[in-house]
């Protein structure tokens, strides 16, 4: 039994049948006298084109991740983490009420490193694409951090803090191109 799937690859691949009106403008040439003849586009519609290139960018997602990727991905985070949760010091002002925008980034930062563990664990190069997510998620936060008023105070700690989401940032990027 053929399911839908199969009937729109079928539908994708099968060659176009030829009518009457475009046997009759293959004949002639499609032009008229004097016309230039127009650059070839290839013989498939352009949603199958674009359905194609879009395959081909978010099949990459689907590969696995070697091992090695995996657990460089995975202990980069345990680490870089756990040092920027260690030199963070204590709020300013710890009874301050967050505004909405910070929580839903807290909960879409903790959504995505949740799925890049996951991931990790799955060997998916998708893995590396959430944890880009959650590191980049984590390093507006880290820049957004004094001007939401949690802490008024730039130090070390900021940049120490900076410096291992960007090290995410580029752990994950380089997984993400060679895993």
């Amino acid at each position: 039994m053929a399911t839908t799937k199969d009937r729109l690859d079928e539908l994708t691949r099968r060659e176009r049948e030829l009518d009457d009106h475009d046997v009759v403008a293959l004949e002639d040439g499609g032009m008229k006298d004097g016309e230039v003849p127009p650059v070839a586009a290839g013989n498939r519609p352009a949603v199958a084109v674009l359905r194609t290139s879009l395959r081909g960018r978010l099949g990459r997602l689907l590969e696995p991740l070697s091992g090695r990727w995996a657990a460089i991905g995975a202990v980069a985070w345990v680490v870089l983490l756990g040092i920027g949760i260690a030199v963070e010091p204590p709020p300013t002002n710890p009874n301050v009420v967050d505004p909405w925008f910070v929580n839903v980034l807290g909960a879409v930062l903790l959504a995505a490193v949740v799925a890049a563990f996951a991931g990790f664990w799955l060997r998916q190069r998708w893995s590396m694409a959430a944890s880009l997510l959650a590191s980049s998620l984590l390093v507006v936060s880290t820049v957004a951090c004094p001007a939401s008023g949690h802490h008024t105070q730039l130090g070390a700690w900021w940049i120490v803090q900076l410096g291992c989401g960007l090290g995410l940032v580029t752990t994950s990027a380089l997984g993400l191109r060679r895993g």
